[in-house]
């Protein structure tokens, strides 16, 4: 009986294609064009966006985290702000990022960001703060998009912790500051920079 099914199947493959045959064509087949269809997506996306930080180690001044006046103030260096370069189309959607200022080595007070320009508007500083160390972290957003060839300016004002009790004295401190930028298309731009504080 069986010899008689072999028979069967083998003369149907010799006519044509057996139902064996195209399954199994079918699925070598699906791999490769599951393949073919994710690739250009990919290729796709993307802005074609640079970031950089700007006149990094100028001369600048740290106002007071707490507003207590220019004759609290203290000199030192470090970016005057950072840019965003489209060279490609324009792109729509919030741009976000985060500023982290890490004190390198021990120090006794932190530094921080006062304010961050888009134009003539202020960006929010949202969460501002200093941890225990003198970390300083925060967060902002921009929602103005950038149109394709454009490089908008972002300026940037610094402050220092205002601590209760005596301040540093006759002391300089160094800094190592952080600015992570993502982009609407996932992306991000990480700009590290310094700063030094004069007390």
């Amino acid at each position: 009986m069986s010899e008689v099914l072999n028979t069967d199947v083998d003369s149907q493959e010799e006519n044509g294609f057996s139902r064996r045959r195209v399954v199994a064509g079918v699925a070598w087949s699906l791999p490769v064009i599951a393949t073919a269809i994710a690739a250009p997506a990919a290729a796709a996306s993307g802005i074609s966006a640079t970031a950089a930080l700007t006149g990094p180690g100028s001369s600048i001044t740290f106002v007071s985290s707490s507003g207590t006046g220019t004759g609290t103030n203290h000199n030192g260096t470090g970016p005057t702000g950072f840019q965003i370069t489209n060279s490609g189309t324009t792109f729509t959607g919030a741009v976000s990022g985060t500023v982290n200022i890490t004190p390198t080595g021990t120090v006794a007070a932190g530094a921080g960001v006062q304010s961050i320009q888009a134009g003539s508007t202020a960006l929010t500083l949202t969460g501002a703060s200093y941890s225990s160390t003198h970390v300083y972290n925060a967060t902002f957003s921009y929602g103005g998009g950038i149109t394709g060839g454009q490089t908008l300016n972002f300026p940037m004002s610094f402050q220092y912790e205002r601590i209760s009790g005596s301040q540093p004295s006759k002391v300089t401190y160094n800094y190592t500051l952080t600015l992570t930028l993502r982009l609407p298309d996932g992306t991000s731009r990480t700009l590290t920079g310094a700063l030094t504080v004069s007390y």
